[in-house]
């Protein structure tokens, strides 16, 4: 393929009386062009990359947001910051609805134990799960904490702006926040060969081109819906979130409210992806992508191609038998989306580290 590329990477200026960023170092010394390796097929790709190194301010973590809202575009966008308390790289799956600054930004604001947005926390539309850990320089980590400072931040800002300005594709240009250790736990040589490595996985996330498939998280204040397949059905008697494919020229706003509609009988406010999972079945490729959404009337749903539903309280676990890769995404929801979905409640901000 002689497709080019174009990536977005940005690092950080040092903060909190550390001399020199990692994220800086790194991402100033990749710009420019260059061949990175499809992970599946070990193909060249070859790859525009422009950087931008960002204060670490209000001004930084809305930079790239910005960017992308005046039309600015890029084939994948990967945030790099540092994170003290690493000893590998870690890569971000979700970031998350808050900030709690334990020291204040190179602009002396510390905000703490406040929401960014009140809409939940959200996630990114990849799922680096699969990806080939031996072509990584180095192990690492998959994470679903961000932390509560600026990358964190920016990493929101960037994912809820990429569900703003999208097209009519499925899903946006995928966006990621990747974690380096210090320089003490990595080399600046291993950290680039990572970063490219990441970038390439970015670019071609999975072995087989998957066909979108969008699932909703329908909120209640008492849990969210999952749904029975009718027995006459592929994976019949097991339960799932209810949705189904994006079809061609839709994006996963409207996939998610037709899927709904049609299955259901209910109108839902698509609000942001949370994660993604991809399978293989047969020779058919997913990619499941979890949706957090809010019911607009409250009516109950009326099953066509379901057998059965159940609201699942967002602190019980039904031990219910699931289709696919469904009963990660549950535990996933009952794990890590703590708001479970618009309808959660302010605690005082007493939080502690």
């Amino acid at each position: 393929m002689g497709t080019d590329y174009s990536v977005l990477l940005t690092g950080f200026e040092p903060f909190g009386g550390h001399k020199t960023n990692i994220s800086q170092i790194v991402v100033l010394a990749m710009a420019g062009s260059r061949t990175l390796t499809c992970p599946w097929t070990g193909s060249p790709l070859r790859v525009h990359v422009e950087t931008d190194v960002l204060s670490v301010d209000s001004k930084g973590a809305q930079r790239t947001s910005e960017r992308l809202h005046q039309g600015e575009r890029w084939d994948a966008i990967l945030h790099v910051g540092l994170c003290d308390a690493c000893e590998v790289p870690r890569i971000e799956r979700l970031a998350q609805d808050k900030l709690h600054m334990r020291l204040p930004d190179n602009a002396g604001r510390q905000v703490l134990g406040a929401t960014i947005d009140d809409a939940g926390d959200r996630g990114c539309w990849v799922d680096p799960t699969v990806w080939v850990t031996e072509r990584f320089p180095s192990t690492y980590t998959i994470s679903v904490d961000a932390g509560a400072y600026l990358c964190n931040e920016t990493y929101h800002a960037t994912l809820k702006a990429l569900c703003e300005v999208e097209g009519s594709t499925p899903f946006p240009s995928p966006a990621l926040f990747l974690h380096l250790p210090g320089e003490n736990h990595l080399q600046i040589s291993e950290a680039e060969d990572f970063v490219m490595t990441c970038l390439a996985h970015l670019l071609r996330p999975y072995p087989v081109d998957p066909v979108h498939v969008v699932a909703a998280a329908v909120g209640q204040p008492d849990g969210y819906l999952v749904t029975r397949r009718s027995l006459d059905e592929t994976e019949g008697g097991c339960w799932e979130f209810p949705g189904g494919k994006c079809e061609v020229g839709e994006n996963w706003k409207q996939a998610t409210a037709r899927e709904i509609r049609e299955e259901l009988e209910l109108e839902v406010k698509p609000l942001h992806p949370l994660g993604s999972w991809y399978r293989i079945r047969g020779s058919d490729a997913f990619v499941i992508h979890l949706v957090s959404c809010t019911l607009e009337d409250a009516v109950e749903p009326s099953l066509s191609v379901h057998d059965a539903y159940e609201w699942i309280s967002a602190s019980g676990d039904a031990s219910l038998s699931w289709a696919g890769r469904d009963g990660e995404m549950n535990a996933f929801l009952q794990q890590h989306i703590k708001p479970m979905l618009p309808t959660h409640h302010h605690h005082s901000s007493n939080a502690h580290r």
